[in-house]
């Protein structure tokens, strides 16, 4: 939907029709926050539905179609739009697809009815408190520390990928392959990387407690920013992007079925809707300002910005450790 949004904003914003401009501004930001409620909904039901032993490929499951669906869509709608040049064609598909969904979503209600069987702990108000000892619980750190670190994570993860973008356009050329070939690869390898480490559950890395898990996610940039900047061969940057989204799509199911059955089930949708926030809110303000840097002062330092931000992040996940 985002990309028929710009698509359309670009060709018909002026003057005359900026109450459209904030319209379509308001129905996607309501649209986004109702896929956020959604979400935590969905994190209750697995909760109640869902054995513990199958929990992080659930929610991994969950994540893979997302990461397949939305590329997909993307392109659908992109094709639809240069095809008939209608984008009130591209955005009434668009809107049939959400009433499709509604539909199978009340026909196929009962088998996602919730019913709580877990006997509710008393709980304080503050949610806070309630995510701090859930940290010192599961990842054995403060939940400012283990929630910094992986907002950073996200941070470069995020950086990685613009970044390339930009940088192919100069050494696209110069590795001798075309432009839209390598940015397809490349996309095309974050989608497998991805799917793969949401879906998969017996690789040696699912051996791993979360602060492990953490430690080794975090080495994935590492190895991509510095192949960037000191080897920048065009096959071990596919394989670098492979190991980033792989790990990518290992950190948050495994995050989430951890901390699960520390959780009240009456609180898990409040509990979870705060740590996504939190962590996400980070990741597009602090990829915009690698990617400034990028135009300001070139790909280099962009690289060896986010390369620091990624060493910093294991210095202090090793020291919140040992200190908790």
């Amino acid at each position: 939907m985002q990309v028929i949004l710009y698509l359309f904003l670009a060709q018909v914003i002026n003057h005359k029709t900026v109450f459209v401009f904030y319209l379509v501004v308001g129905i996607n930001l309501i649209s986004d926050i109702i896929g956020n409620y959604g979400g935590n909904l969905l994190t209750i039901i697995i909760q109640d539905r869902i054995e513990d032993r199958s929990r992080q490929q659930t929610m991994g499951l969950n994540s893979a179609i997302g990461t397949l669906v939305e590329p997909l869509g993307q392109s659908v709608g992109v094709f639809i739009i240069t095809q008939t040049h209608n984008y009130s064609l591209a955005g009434l598909i668009n809107a049939l697809t959400f009433l499709v969904s509604a539909i199978c979503l009340i026909v196929g209600r009962r088998s996602i009815l919730s019913t709580i069987r877990v006997k509710p702990k008393k709980t304080s108000n503050c949610l806070w408190p309630i995510i701090q000892e859930l940290m010192l619980q599961t990842t054995g750190m403060g939940a400012i520390s283990y929630l910094g670190i992986v907002m950073v994570l996200n941070i470069v993860v995020v950086s990685f990928d613009a970044i390339l973008n930009l940088l192919f356009i100069d050494l696209a050329p110069v590795l001798k392959i075309n432009y839209a070939v390598a940015i397809l690869t490349i996309n095309i390898t974050y989608v497998v990387g991805s799917v793969w480490g949401s879906v998969t559950k017996k690789t040696w890395i699912d051996r791993l407690n979360l602060f492990q898990l953490l430690l080794v996610t975090l080495m994935a940039p590492i190895i991509a920013f510095s192949l960037l900047l000191f080897y920048p061969n065009f096959y071990l940057i596919l394989l670098s992007m492979f190991i980033v989204s792989f790990m990518s799509g290992k950190m948050d199911p495994k995050m989430f079925a951890t901390m699960m059955p520390q959780i009240d089930p009456h609180m898990t949708g409040s509990v979870f809707g705060t740590i996504s926030t939190i962590v996400t809110l980070g990741a597009p303000i602090g990829s915009t300002g690698i990617i400034i840097l990028y135009n300001l002062y070139g790909g280099k330092i962009a690289c060896l910005c986010a390369l620091i931000l990624s060493l910093s992040s294991i210095i202090w996940a090793l020291l919140a450790y040992r200190n908790r």
